[in-house]
């Protein structure tokens, strides 16, 4: 038995890069809100973490993608994709604290229902990749 639950956390690991290569499905209306955001930007190599100023104007594309940007104008946007995905991310409040200023990979979301104020789950932020605009 002892042998049985170490190995388990070890399956989990190897598995965990697998789940991360999956297809995510997104709806016509959210493929075309996802590729207006990202036109003319070119990405660039993931971060562990945004600063306080990057955070600002969330904008939820699906349960598995969160952008991040001060602006629809801004120069550099974060898309982030959460661990396993953030369920019904888009019908419900996203609640996150920040024990630093920066917003770091791992930290705990909390969904809460915009009506009754109860949480509804939680999910995790996975790595953020910057979205740079392209030079004109």
């Amino acid at each position: 038995m002892r042998k049985l639950l170490l190995t388990i956390p070890a399956v989990m690991l190897f598995a965990a890069p697998a789940m991360s290569e999956e297809k995510i499905e997104l709806t016509e209306k959210q493929q075309t809100m996802l590729d207006k955001r990202l036109e003319g930007r070119t990405a660039g190599e993931p971060r562990s973490c945004i600063n306080g100023n990057d955070q600002r104007n969330m904008t939820v594309i699906s349960d598995d993608i969160l952008i991040f940007g001060s602006s629809r104008n801004a120069r550099t946007i974060y898309v982030n994709m959460p661990y396993g995905g953030c369920r019904n991310a888009d019908r419900n409040i996203l609640v996150y604290s920040r024990p630093t200023s920066s917003l770091c990979k791992g930290e705990i979301i909390r969904l809460v229902d915009n009506h009754s104020g109860i949480t509804m789950g939680s999910c995790s932020f996975g790595e953020f990749v910057p979205y740079t605009k392209d030079a004109d």
